[in-house]
């Protein structure tokens, strides 16, 4: 039997308070199953990420993600969401006086793990995932774009999530370095089973690294590739 979809929205529309950004949204990603979001900015791509992982409240259509049911979820529930998805944004977000061990043992921490061995065996096999062993005791600052984004999705992997959601991911990084990151999340599904939702402007790590689209385009979204 085929595993169910790891996201399910049916008719939904989203909403950015009162302004309706994306209108009766059909999305699905399969488990293991890699896609882009495109579209030009204020399209609805950040808006459709939002929804996903509970930023902004769904009340029409069907919408569940990783067993979720988003439809008007309670607050209390959107903790619970999130660890379920791996979040890796443009800008790093890390903190810069930080070794790169104490960033990842921090969300650790602010996740609810408690025994110190596993914490630290944790954050050094998500480091040899995204190819960074040994770099737990560098410096943040001393590290490049690539590298620091690699220590992201690394951050993201921590909890194990079925998902990684990736709002422009390499929008402050080189071309051969792009390259880098899309091999590494690409590579992430096939060897881990995890699906990626990539929202991205440069269509040539699509045409290199081919995957399902989605376009965001005058209120709706569409497949288009």
């Amino acid at each position: 039997m085929d595993k169910p979809n790891v996201i399910e929205f049916d008719d939904v529309d989203i909403y950015q308070e009162d302004n309706l950004v994306l209108q009766k949204v059909d999305f699905r990603l399969a488990p293991a199953e890699s896609c882009y979001i495109i579209g030009k900015s204020g399209s609805g791509k950040t808006s459709l990420l939002k929804a996903i992982y509970g930023s902004i409240p769904i009340h029409t259509g069907k919408a569940v993600a990783v067993g979720f049911v988003l439809n008007d979820m309670e607050s209390k529930n959107i903790p619970m969401l999130r660890r379920k998805l791996g979040m890796v944004f443009q800008d790093f977000i890390l903190f810069e006086d930080w070794s790169v061990g104490h960033n990842l043992m921090y969300i650790l921490e602010a996740t609810g793990w408690k025994d110190r061995s596993q914490m630290t065996a944790r954050v050094l096999q998500v480091l040899e995932m995204v190819g960074l062993t040994g770099y737990e005791k560098k410096p943040v600052t001393s590290l490049s774009g690539g590298e620091q984004q690699r220590v992201v999705i690394a951050r993201a992997l921590l909890n194990n999530p079925p998902i990684i959601i990736a709002d422009e991911p390499t929008g402050n990084l080189d071309p051969d370095t792009s390259d880098e990151i899309l091999y590494l999340l690409n590579r992430l599904a096939r060897e881990f089973g995890t699906s990626i939702i990539i929202a991205t402007h440069d269509y040539r790590l699509i045409q290199k690294f081919p995957a399902r689209v989605y376009k965001c385009e005058g209120g709706k979204i569409t497949e288009v590739g």
